[in-house]
């Protein structure tokens, strides 16, 4: 549900501009072996919350919109609720703004038109933060993640790069960058994998579009695809959701930041870089970043609108 993560390929991990991932858990409920991260020693930060909208304040809560399909960044438990990284960090702003974060599930392509039409003030849904995206959206980045490949256990097309990719059928989800790599040649300016395997003179791969990440697991263990695309983290742990049947192969590439995402120029926006930066500091964002397991994707800094890096 991505990104959600990029996707523009192409031929190097620093090519990282992209539009968005959506990458989707597989219907199956993530594993719950690791549970959320302990929050407790995080303290309303009196100074945060007054800056606070009025109305926010009044009503001490903020809604958050989500996709949580996307284990272990965000997911759906087993009991019910919510849980993930995200989620722990959302968690954590919230009680540093002195509010509660009310997590609304919401469809992933739907979300930032959700946002700036007024249904929720904000979303952590793997989205990464792209010049085209922040035309329209604010974005506080708190992580960073590349692109990798998921295949069928033993790799059976021996694929180590993205472009072993061109000519096979290749899975991913409605409305993200990855269906857009599939389907058009450029996007926000640089190649796609389409553009790539057309301009060396090999086939296009054919694209699986699918509405979801679980739909996209099912079509490659069922041999309707090849392969599919999606964030490294989140590729790695669809291992897990499938019994051992997905794996990751080759390179990784498009690295580039998640972002929190507002309507462009709300108040919240600086208020959460703020926070980020002080969960940082104070060592609560290490923390959750460990209970994921999440370390290589760990920033040392927030920053607002930082797409171009």
């Amino acid at each position: 549900m991505l990104s959600r993560r990029p996707f523009v390929l192409a031929v190097t991990l620093a090519t990282a501009g992209s539009l968005a991932l959506a990458g989707c858990s597989s219907g199956k409920t993530a594993n719950d072996s690791a549970k959320s991260a302990s929050l407790g020693s995080v303290k309303a930060n009196t100074s945060l919350h007054d800056q606070l909208p009025a109305k926010i304040k009044a009503s001490g809560v903020l809604v958050m919109a989500t996709d949580p399909t996307y284990a272990p960044v965000e997911f759906t438990k087993s009991g019910g609720g919510f849980q993930g990284f995200d989620i722990d960090l959302a968690n954590a702003i919230g009680k540093l703004l002195g509010v509660k974060i009310q997590v609304k599930k919401a469809t992933f392509d739907g979300i930032l038109a959700g946002i700036n039409g007024g249904r929720y003030d904000f979303s952590m849904s793997a989205f990464t933060d792209t010049t085209a995206r922040e035309k329209s959206n604010d974005f506080v980045t708190y992580f960073k993640a590349g692109t990798s490949i998921g295949v069928k256990k033993g790799n059976p097309k021996h694929i180590k790069t993205m472009e072993d990719l061109c000519g096979l059928k290749v899975a991913a989800e409605r409305g993200t960058i990855q269906a857009t790599a599939l389907t058009q040649t450029t996007a926000e300016g640089a190649i796609t994998l389409k553009g790539q395997c057309l301009k060396d003179g090999k086939k296009a791969p054919t694209p699986v579009l699918l509405p979801d990440q679980g739909g996209v697991n099912s079509a490659l263990v069922a041999g309707r695809a090849d392969a599919f695309t999606g964030d490294t983290p989140v590729v790695a742990y669809q291992g897990k959701l499938e019994n051992g049947q997905i794996e990751v192969a080759g390179e990784t590439t498009d690295v580039g930041p998640y972002g929190i995402a507002f309507p462009k120029g709300s108040p919240l926006a600086p208020l959460f870089q703020k926070a980020v930066t002080q969960l940082i500091k104070d060592g609560t964002y290490t923390k959750i970043i460990n209970t994921w397991g999440l370390q290589a994707g760990a920033v040392t800094e927030s920053k607002l609108n930082d797409a171009a890096g």
